[in-house]
C-alpha cells in the first residue's frame, strides 16, 4: 500500500499563528496565499476546502467505506448539483452534476481526455490532433482549436463530449481504492452536455462493468505472462503484439493500451480465445505442501492422508456463515435465537420485496436463492448487488440484537468478523 503524504500542525507560541506543514505531494496542487476554509471534526481531523460563495455543503470519504455506486446513489437520489471528485494516486476524475444528472467530466487519465477521444472515435487524425495541440493556450482549449481549424464540426465535438462524459462515469466503477469529495453548489460555468441515458441506467451499467472488471482481473492478473501466438495480429494491433512477441506481463502490456481497464481486459480475453495471444506457462515447479501422516490401526504404521480441498466461500455464503455464528452464540447465551425473526416479519423500508417469504433456518442461515429470486427483475448484476445489500442489512440487525444478550467480548468478536467481511467485499 502506498504511503500517504502527511500534514503536520505546528502551534505558534506567544500569540503567533499556527502553521499547517504539508508534504510536497499535498502542497503541489495548492496555490500559496489562496485561503482555504477549515471544517473541523473534533481532534480526529479537519477538512480543508477552497470554498466558493455558492457552496451548499460537501461530503467526503474513502472508497473503502463507501463504494462508487453508493456515492453516486447519494448524488442521484438527493437530486444534487455540484462536483464529484474521485482520486486514487495520480488518477483523478471529476464529474459535474446538475439536479442529479451528469453534465460534464474531466479526467487525468490520458485516454479520457478530449484529444484522445476524438482520435479514438476516428473524428480527427493523430496528425491533426498534434497540429491542434500546438495552438492550445489557457484561453483556447483543444475543442475550440479543432473546430476553428476545420478539423472537427460542432456536432461531432458535442458527440465526442457526450461520449467522454459517459465513459468517465462508467470508468468510475473501476475504482475500488482512493477517496471521494462531493462539493455541493451551483455547477461552475462552462461546458454542459445532456446524456441520453438516465443516471440510474448509467449506474446499473457501471455496476455491470465493475463486476466484469473484477471478474476479468481475477482471471488475468497483472503478473500473468502472455506471448504472441501463431495467429496474425488484427490490423492496428501490430505494436501491441510486438511487445508480446517475446513474452510480456499484462501489467506492462497495459501501459501500451489506449483505453480503459475494462476494454483492455476484454481485449486480452478475446485474443486468448482466438489464439492471437497465448498464456506463457511458468517453468518453475511449485513447492509441494507436506502431507500429514496419521497412525494406521491396529499395527501402528502410518498412512498418508491427503489434505481436504476447501473451496473459497462466496460473499453470500460468508454472510450466512456469520449469521450461523450469531445464531449459535445467542443460543449458547441462553437467549431465544428466534428474536432475529422479527426483522423478516417487519423488514426495513425498501427491503420488503427482498425478504418476502424468507424464513430463518434452524441454524440461523437465510435462503439466499429465494432472496435472489425476489430481486431478480433488474438483471443479474443488480440482483446480486441487492441480494448482498439485503444480507448486509440483516447481519447488521442481528449483531445489534445480539449485543443485548451476549457477553461484551463475544459481541465484539462477532463485530470484528463483520468488519472483516465488509472489508473483504470492498
Amino acid at each position: 500500500m502506498a504511503v500517504r503524504p502527511k500534514a503536520t500542525l505546528r502551534l505558534g507560541r506567544d500569540g503567533e499563528p499556527g502553521v499547517l506543514e504539508l508534504e510536497r505531494p499535498l502542497a503541489a496542487s495548492l496555490s500559496p496565499g489562496q485561503p482555504l476554509v477549515a471544517h473541523f471534526h473534533s481532534p480526529e481531523g479537519v477538512v480543508l476546502l477552497r470554498e466558493p460563495a455558492a457552496l451548499g455543503g460537501f461530503f467526503a470519504g474513502s472508497l473503502r467505506s463507501l463504494s462508487v455506486e453508493e456515492v453516486l446513489g447519494h448524488v442521484h437520489s438527493g437530486i444534487r448539483s455540484g462536483q464529484l471528485i474521485l482520486q486514487n494516486g495520480p488518477v483523478q476524475r471529476t464529474v459535474t452534476f446538475r439536479d442529479g444528472q451528469p453534465t460534464f467530466a474531466v479526467s487525468s487519465v490520458h485516454h479520457e481526455r478530449l484529444g484522445s477521444v476524438v482520435v479514438q472515435l476516428g473524428l480527427v487524425t493523430p496528425e491533426q490532433l498534434h497540429h491542434a495541440l500546438g495552438k492550445v493556450s489557457p484561453s483556447l482549449r483543444i475543442g475550440a482549436v479543432l473546430t476553428r481549424e476545420g478539423f472537427l464540426s460542432e456536432a461531432n465535438l458535442y458527440s465526442a463530449m457526450t461520449y467522454l462524459v459517459r465513459e468517465v462515469m462508467l470508468n468510475l466503477f473501476e475504482m475500488s481504492e482512493g477517496s471521494f469529495l462531493f462539493i455541493e453548489g451551483r455547477p461552475p460555468p462552462g461546458d454542459s452536455v445532456k446524456l441520453q441515458e438516465r443516471t440510474r441506467d448509467l449506474i446499473l451499467q457501471g455496476l455491470k462493468r465493475g463486476e466484469a472488471v473484477a471478474r476479468l482481473r481475477r482471471r488475468f492478473p497483472d503478473d500473468l505472462t502472455v506471448v504472441a501466438g501463431s495467429e496474425s495480429p488484427p490490423p492496428g494491433e501490430e505494436a501491441l503484439f510486438a511487445q508480446a512477441s517475446a513474452g510480456s506481463v499484462l501489467g506492462v502490456l497495459r501501459s501500451f493500451w489506449e483505453g480503459s481497464l475494462f476494454s483492455f481486459l476484454t481485449w486480452v480475453d478475446e485474443r486468448l480465445r482466438d489464439g492471437s495471444l497465448v498464456i506463457q506457462q511458468k517453468s518453475a515447479v511449485p513447492p509441494v505442501a507436506p502431507v500429514p501422516l496419521v497412525p494406521r490401526r491396529p499395527s501402528g504404521s502410518f498412512a498418508v492422508v491427503p489434505p481436504p480441498v476447501v473451496a473459497p466461500l462466496g460473499p453470500e455464503e460468508r454472510f450466512n456463515a456469520l449469521l450461523a455464528q450469531i445464531h449459535t452464540a445467542i443460543r449458547l447465551a441462553g437467549a431465544n435465537p428466534n428474536l432475529l425473526q422479527g426483522f423478516l416479519e417487519s423488514p426495513q423500508p425498501g427491503l420488503e420485496t427482498a425478504y418476502e417469504g424468507v424464513k430463518l433456518g434452524p441454524d440461523g442461515r437465510l435462503d439466499v436463492e429465494r432472496i435472489r429470486q425476489n430481486v431478480s427483475s433488474g438483471g443479474e448484476a443488480l440482483a446480486r448487488a441487492m441480494t448482498l445489500e439485503a444480507l448486509d442489512a440483516f447481519v447488521s440487525y442481528a449483531l445489534f440484537s445480539a449485543r443485548n444478550v451476549l457477553p461484551g467480548e463475544m459481541s465484539e468478536r462477532l463485530y470484528r468478523g463483520y468488519r472483516d467481511l465488509q472489508e473483504g467485499l470492498s
